[in-house]
């Protein structure tokens, strides 16, 4: 149902479905949608607007406590299942290796269960809620122990994203990475499990910033890169504010945009002035970024993201670290297009423990033909398999989509 209300009568959670415009203002950048942030009401009101339409329909109704009720019983059931489902995860301590197939139920819950508690914590910190330092602890430890038994399930989940929820899923891809990579470097656990902690944090302060900024097609204005700046030093406040986070997760929100060479912000920091963990994750968070698909950035492929780092060694980011991270990935990512010496493309499934140069794929097209093949598992160490990797693929030049491909056991 459409309702004309005043704009002093619109509050979050409400879906502005008209803005009504007043003579000689101009109109925002942001026409329709559910209002997320207090901000943009007041933005509203500054540039002189007076009324809008909402649709009841799709969010709150002016003085609708049976709708408030509903919203807040609906933030106390998801509440509910990410204690339930961190209880669960919390039983399952095994780390040794195991089969891909196997870690799929984990994998996907863990995933899940993470973007869950990334997406209450955004909500909570704009409503001036405190967020829950234990969903954070828990969920470290679970993906750590996911890693630990089978690293390639988590990787592929990181790979099936959805552009409109970028903030949550790199979060959770990100501390995904950050744990693989912490892993290889030869941290400790509990390390290990506050680096996956200052990953899944990272980003909180943009709950702070105008979502509609982060959404901008093409260069930010001056004022805009000043207000995304912001989120770094909104996100130090916000974990400092909270009991139970430790110092490597606050190194990590407070460094992930410092570069080595000095040109990062807020403090521009140089070379060890930025510890080892906010280098770390200054690399796990740029890979990401370009290898995933955002609303105004197309996705690279895996090995044109280590290129960039390649690119950027030692300017911005720390060399040797940036080694140790591709090398953590596998010579051939898991989620990559290779060609084979017989000339079909293949997708890489998972990494093989037993030799990085012979990973498990699945091929899926014919360069000689220029034809999609029936996808077929191949693994490449078995002795009698004489396919062998020549090279990456690009995916965009053979219009190959990767997720079509992931594995069987993945069923969304």
């Amino acid at each position: 149902m459409l309702k004309k209300i005043a704009i002093s009568d619109l509050t979050v959670d409400m879906y502005i479905a008209e803005i009504i415009a007043s003579s000689n203002m101009p109109m925002p950048k942001k026409k329709r949608g559910m209002v997320r942030d207090s901000r943009i009401i007041d933005k509203f009101v500054e540039i002189g607007i007076e009324h809008v339409v909402i649709d009841t329909t799709k969010g709150l109704d002016k003085s609708d406590e049976d709708s408030k009720a509903r919203v807040n019983t609906q933030k106390q059931q998801l509440e509910h299942a990410i204690e339930d489902s961190l209880n669960e995860l919390m039983k399952n301590t095994a780390t040794h290796y195991q089969d891909l197939h196997l870690e799929w139920g984990s994998a996907k819950e863990i995933f899940q269960t993470s973007v869950s508690i990334i997406n209450t914590s955004i909500s909570a910190i704009k409503g001036g809620e405190i967020i829950n330092p234990k969903h954070f602890d828990e969920a470290a430890k679970a993906i750590s122990r996911s890693i630990m038994r089978n690293k390639d399930a988590l990787t592929w989940l990181g790979k099936i994203r959805d552009t409109d929820n970028y903030l949550f899923e790199h979060s959770v891809n990100t501390s995904i990475l950050m744990g693989v990579f912490a892993h290889a470097y030869g941290l400790n656990i509990k390390q290990i499990e506050q680096c996956i902690t200052g990953a899944l944090l990272h980003d909180l302060g943009q709950a702070h910033v105008l979502e509609e900024t982060f959404k901008h097609e093409g260069p930010l204005s001056e004022e805009e890169y000043k207000q995304v700046k912001t989120h770094v030093n909104h996100g130090v406040r916000i974990i400092s504010n909270e009991e139970g986070f430790q110092d490597i997760a606050m190194r990590i929100v407070q460094e992930h945009h410092e570069r080595y060479d000095g040109s990062g912000y807020p403090n521009a920091l140089k070379g060890d002035e930025i510890s080892l963990f906010g280098r770390m994750f200054a690399i796990v968070d740029t890979y990401d970024a370009v290898t995933n698909n955002r609303i105004y950035k197309e996705a690279v492929p895996s090995s044109y993201g280590m290129r960039t780092l390649l690119e950027l060694s030692n300017s911005h980011f720390d060399e040797s670290l940036v080694h140790v991270f591709i090398k953590s990935l596998g010579v051939y990512p898991t989620g990559s297009l290779v060609k084979l010496n017989n000339g079909f493309l293949a997708v890489v499934i998972a990494q093989n423990p037993e030799s990085a140069l012979k990973p498990l794929v699945k091929t899926v097209y014919n360069t000689l033909t220029s034809a999609f093949l029936e996808p077929r598992m191949l693994d490449l160490i078995k002795p009698n398999n004489d396919e062998k990797i020549v090279s990456y693929e690009d995916p965009r030049a053979f219009n190959i989509k990767i997720d079509e491909f992931m594995p069987d056991e993945m069923d969304f």
